[in-house]
């Protein structure tokens, strides 16, 4: 932008015109006058436009927001939105069939409300708008009010109902025709309580003006008005006839005279009335032909709008001409507040913010937010114990207003929620000191009282760490509760969690936080509604995106689009014509322009500039300077990685070496055969996870993955065998024993559920959720187990898993560096038994895992997709077994009991050899090639010769741990 176009002020704004003809007309005698705005903000600035022309003292004029001057005409009490959708539910029950209770019907009642506000703003005929509709013939019957166009509008409407219906149109047609009798009553109802909602206000005064002969015995000014319901046209047109009420129309000629710019839209159908024609002046005024500088900004991300707009204010700020007063940042993104915030340069000192800030978008929100689902989630189990569902709970735990609290404790319970996997973590094993701890971990009888008392407890613990910001949200949480709670009364009492939660939503999108300050002073910060009447020299409008300005229709209605358009209703066009309407009006004044939007499409933002710019850029002489600011990014193609073993890479690997002796952070370690496994696979995925030791984190898993099945199903068998060993005192096996070992088949996996997930208070568990039915499954595959061991006993057991994990390991002999060095090989076996010197070496699978195998050497062929990894485990541990095991057997079978095979007829768990055909019954025939392909992969994995590099087989990267630093 060419700063050298930068002008002082040439024009004066509406609202100062407006301040010297009221003055003007009025002689300065203003005690008898009321100006009355469409909002209150534009009376904040008309008081101080009217005191810049007052040379001494005088009376101030009254100032009004329309709502505030009608209301004044009313006895009824304006009803609360909540409180009104109360008593709407208690009407409707009496003319509803089926039971609903009030959290269903909420949602769609507060639709019904909106529906009933429309009907009485614009002054419809409820009778007519509601009628029975049976048959098509009717239709010229009920709606012989209506012209010909308007009739064949509702007809295209109600042919898609008639003569056949579907399920889903005969509920709308039956909700449709309770409608009128739940309007009627409904308004009975609130005059009965001296109450009414906005529209029921307006209505009632409209349809009596000619009886109570309306009046205020002053002089009245209605200014700045656009789009007017009609009950609004009819009051402001009763005080231009009966009080010679002047209105003040802010218009422009541009879109005004040209009957293709729908900005002005109401402003020509109201200068065709034959009393508010009169109100418009002759000579239109055309400051939108002004000299005007323009530009659009394109950014890539929204919060890069932000930016560019510092840049440009941090360039007009320097010019000494520039006043911030004169300047406004329009926001039609509220989540956009704060970026901006942060975003003003340090040479705008002084920035008035005239918007709310959604509750929604506030810490106190998402605590009270996790509040309320860890309590719907809470589960109260029989035996008078409380458990809590993770999610929340860490999400409460993890929460600044809390963490802060009790960090170390936290961060403990957190950790081991997620190395354990803890789907649910009981009420006692929460050991936290701050008392604000005992009131979220309660179970309250009373869902508003026990917000308050957490709100109340958080006021008190924050109030002097001096966070003011924080402890305003709080107050104000704690106000909307409290009345919340007052409205409701005793319906609070049978109102479920899930209902609260959604009721909390919606509250929270509505509700906002007002900023206070000095109004008048300082760079104005607004949203789209607030720039109503006012002008300023200098517009920065950011998200001037398609569905942000103008914004995407989402209202819900009971009244389809064909039948609003019927009785001229508000439908899509009308908000259209606004939207339009408050674009040319805010820049018709403007001498400098500036819009910035968002260039690609994500988190539900269009990427295309709004249409209101580019019609502005074909229909107008303005040129907008447009320019994208974004980033030249040159993609390149991720490179490989290689990590060459240099001294300090080896000398991390020494801790797999015998006579290794390390500290805590380097304690010695062993080779498993998943490790090897890795190394096969991809060696640089070995480097990262067995030499750095780059763990993955600790996630929490809903889903039982397969390995913590596995893990489920290998201690389950053990503690059964344990169990019988112990209680019978004999390690030998016999088929009549597995009748007794299978009876304690659903003891043996709650244990091992105990022990994986770390339960210290084993009499308060209980399986639920998908743990039942792992349980189930779990239950099937052992009893199918025990089943073939009762064919096979008697054998002896020799080994489980728990007393193999320092009994079966070795140290391996490799050359490295010229010389020899002894590897730690280790390996959990899941089971070992003889039979008659035979030794069944058994690993449980509870995957797809193939037994059948080709060569020894394809075990170790990182080229084959198909390795038999299983088999090479199972005959890993046939190894450690031989080479460890000292007692007297004359052979090993290796074998395998997977899940794939476990259910068929022809089930085999010896491990099958498909060159030789025949299962392995002795593992002493493939030890010397084992041994030597084990030695081959071992002495690779020690070469300085050999790097870690990645594997070329790229699948094996989808599941990858490790892929994000790959770039894969």
């Amino acid at each position: 932008m060419k700063m050298d176009q930068e002008k002082k002020r040439a024009s004066p704004t509406f609202i100062s015109e407006l301040a010297d003809r009221i003055l003007r007309e009025n002689d300065g005698k203003l005690d008898q006058v009321t100006v009355v705005f469409p909002n209150r903000r534009a009376g904040l600035f008309f008081r101080q436009s009217l005191s810049a022309f007052i040379t001494k003292p005088i009376w101030m004029p009254e100032v009004a927001s329309m709502q505030d001057f009608v209301g004044r005409f009313s006895t009824a009490r304006s009803i609360e939105t909540l409180e009104a959708i109360f008593v709407l539910f208690e009407v409707y029950k009496t003319h509803q069939k089926n039971e609903e209770t009030f959290d269903q019907f909420f949602f769609w009642g507060e639709m019904i409300l909106r529906d009933f506000e429309e009907i009485d703003q614009y002054l419809v005929n409820p009778e007519q708008l509601f009628t029975s509709i049976k048959s098509q013939k009717e239709l010229d019957e009920e709606f012989y009010f209506l012209d010909e166009e308007d009739k064949r509008i509702i007809q295209s409407f109600w042919s898609s109902f008639l003569p056949k219906t579907t399920k889903s149109q005969e509920a709308f047609l039956e909700t449709w025709k309770i409608l009128l009798p739940i309007y009627t009553e409904f308004k009975a109802t609130l005059r009965k309580r001296g109450e009414a909602y906005g529209g029921m206000i307006y209505r009632e005064i409209t349809e009596h003006l000619s009886e109570t002969q309306l009046r205020t015995g002053r002089k009245v000014y209605f200014a700045g008005f656009n789009a007017l319901t009609h009950t609004e046209e009819k009051i402001i047109k009763h005080f231009v006839q009966e009080e010679n009420a002047q209105v003040i129309w802010d218009l422009d000629d541009y879109y005004f005279s040209n009957a293709r710019q729908e900005a002005g839209f109401f402003l020509r159908d109201y200068s065709s009335d034959s009393v508010l024609g009169k109100t418009f002046p002759k000579d239109l005024p055309k400051r939108f032909e002004t000299e005007k500088y323009m530009d659009a900004t394109g950014v890539s991300l929204e919060v890069g709008q932000t930016k560019a707009l510092a840049e440009t204010l941090k360039e007009l700020a320097a010019s000494p001409s520039f006043d911030p007063q004169r300047a406004v940042v329009v926001l039609p993104k509220e989540h956009m507040l704060f970026p901006t915030l942060h975003a003003i340069p340090d040479e705008i000192d002084k920035v008035n913010i005239t918007m709310g800030y959604p509750l929604k978008d506030t810490p106190v929100y998402s605590l009270l937010e996790s509040v309320l689902l860890l309590q719907n989630m809470r589960k109260d189990n029989l035996i008078n114990s409380t458990s809590f569902y993770y999610k929340p709970l860490i999400e409460l735990l993890e929460h600044p207003l809390l963490y802060v609290l009790e960090e170390e404790p936290i961060k403990k319970l957190v950790r081991e929620i997620r190395s354990r996997n803890r789907i649910t973590l009981y009420q006692e094993e929460i050991v936290l000191e701050h008392p604000i701890f005992t009131l979220i971990f309660q179970k309250p009888e009373n869902a508003f009282e026990y917000l308050l008392s957490i709100l109340k407890e958080l006021y008190a613990t924050w109030k002097d760490k001096s966070h003011d910001l924080e402890l305003e949200f709080i107050s104000r949480f704690y106000l909307h509760v409290s009345q919340l709670h007052e409205m409701m009364g005793e319906r609070s009492q049978g109102l479920s969690y899930d209902f609260l939660i959604k009721l909390f939503r919606r509250l929270a999108r509505t509700l906002k936080i007002p900023f206070t300050g000095e109004p008048l002073n300082g760079l104005q910060v607004m949203g789209i509604l607030e720039t109503r009447n006012l002008d300023f020299d200098h517009v920065f409008i950011l998200n001037m995106n398609e569905d942000s300005w103008p914004a995407a229709p989402r209202r819900g209605s009971f009244i389809p689009y064909n039948i609003r358009k019927a009785f001229n209703l508000p439908v899509f066009d009308h908000q259209d014509a606004i939207y339009a309407y408050l674009f040319y009006r805010l820049l018709q004044r403007a001498s400098h322009v500036h819009f910035f939007y968002n260039t690609v499409a994500e988190f539900n933002v269009n990427g295309e500039l709004s249409r209101l710019v580019q019609q502005l850029e074909v229909e107008s002489k303005f040129t907008i300077h447009k320019r994208i600011l974004a980033s030249p990014i040159k993609t390149e193609a991720p490179k490989p990685i290689l990590i060459q073993k240099n001294e300090v890479i080896l000398g991390k690997m020494e801790r797999y070496l015998e006579g290794f002796e390390g500290d805590r952070e380097t304690r010695p370690s062993a080779f498993t055969p998943s490790a090897i496994n890795t190394y096969l696979d991809c060696r640089l995925k070995f480097y990262f996870k067995y030499v750095e030791r780059l763990y993955e984190p600790d996630v929490v898993q809903e889903e039982m993955d397969p390995m913590v099945f596995g893990n489920i199903l290998h201690d389950s068998m053990e503690l059964l065998y344990k169990e019988f060993i112990k209680r019978e005192k004999r390690d030998v096996v016999y088929p009549e024993d597995l009748f007794w070992i299978r009876e304690g088949v659903r003891g043996a996996i709650n244990k091992a559920f105990i022990k994986h997930y770390g339960i210290k208070n084993e009499k308060k568990f209980q399986l639920e959720g998908r743990s039942v039915i792992a349980a189930d499954i779990l239950t099937k595959f052992i009893h199918k187990i025990l089943e073939y061991d009762k064919q096979y006993a008697p054998y002896r057991i020799l080994g489980l898993e728990a007393d193999s994990r320092d009994g079966y390991s070795i140290d391996f002999p490799v050359e490295t560096g010229g010389k020899t060095r002894h590897i730690k090989l280790k390996g959990i076996i899941d089971r070992l038994d003889i039979k008659e010197g035979k030794v069944r070496v058994i690993d449980y699978k509870t995957g797809r895992d193939e037994k059948v195998f080709t060569t020894v050497q394809s075990l170790v062929d990182r080229e084959d997709k198909n390795r038999k990894k299983a088999v090479f485990q199972v005959l890993f541990y046939s190894y450690l077994f031989k080479q460890k095991y000292t007692g007297d057997y004359e052979l090993i079978e290796p074998g395998i009991f997977n899940s794939r095979d476990l259910f068929s007829k022809d089930f085999e768990w010896k491990v099958f050899d498909n060159q030789q055909k025949t299962g392995v019954s002795n593992f002493d025939q493939y030890e010397s090639e084992f041994e030597q392909v084990l030695s081959e992969v071992l002495t690779e994995m020690y070469s300085a010769e050999q790097p870690f590099d990645q594997t070329t087989d790229h699948k094996k990267c989808g599941f990858c741990p490790y892929r994000e630093i790959c770039g894969r």
